[in-house]
């Protein structure tokens, strides 16, 4: 996910979200819109188990639309820490602004943008696909999920795939404030809301 998981509210860092970095120069249009800012975790995972996972995004959101300074800065920091195959967005909003089920949605890249909450579980498994046809074989129970909304995660309930809720503190209403934080980045196996953490 990247809204409130690898980037935290808009503009806010310092005592609050003391691992964020705003970037002031590049707009980010989820939430309200504003200056983009990267979580914790946003910025590197390359301290947690994941630094070396062949990694990708499932999104509801657009991430500031095609071609934008915001998909390129995400990319930039997600490539650093993990094995990212490609740059290039695919899935309902991965060239344009639509947003929709992904249920039966075949993409052609691991970032993959415009699902709609609930359905990001079919995406996941389209990305394992699409790594296969790179020689790539992750088995669903070494991929997690990780989302700052708990209907993205409980979605993954009886897949066979991990997913966890992150952003957990502090958070405004379903969806998180800060991002996901280096902490939360385990590798437990399971599906996980804040409560259980």
């Amino acid at each position: 996910d990247v809204d409130r998981t690898l980037t935290g509210k808009q503009g806010v860092a310092g005592p609050m979200c003391p691992g964020n970095k705003v970037y002031g120069h590049i707009f980010d249009t989820a939430y309200g819109t504003g200056p983009l800012t990267l979580s914790h975790v946003g910025r590197s995972f390359a301290d947690t188990f994941c630094q070396r996972c062949y990694v990708g995004i499932v999104t509801t959101g657009d991430v500031s639309g095609p071609g934008s300074k915001a998909r390129a800065k995400v990319v930039e920091h997600l490539g650093a820490s993990g094995r990212l195959l490609s740059s290039r967005w695919s899935g309902p909003a991965g060239r344009s602004h639509a947003r929709r089920s992904c249920q039966g949605v075949k993409v052609d890249s691991p970032l993959v943008a415009g699902c709609q909450d609930g359905t990001k579980q079919h995406a996941v498994k389209s990305i394992l696909e699409w790594h296969r046809s790179k020689h790539v074989y992750i088995a669903h129970k070494n991929v997690w999920h990780f989302d700052d909304r708990w209907d993205n995660v409980e979605a993954f309930k009886g897949t066979g795939m991990n997913a966890r809720q992150v952003s957990c503190h502090p958070r405004k209403g379903e969806i998180g404030r800060c991002g996901a934080a280096e902490h939360e980045i385990v590798n437990k196996t399971g599906v996980a809301a804040c409560s259980l953490i």
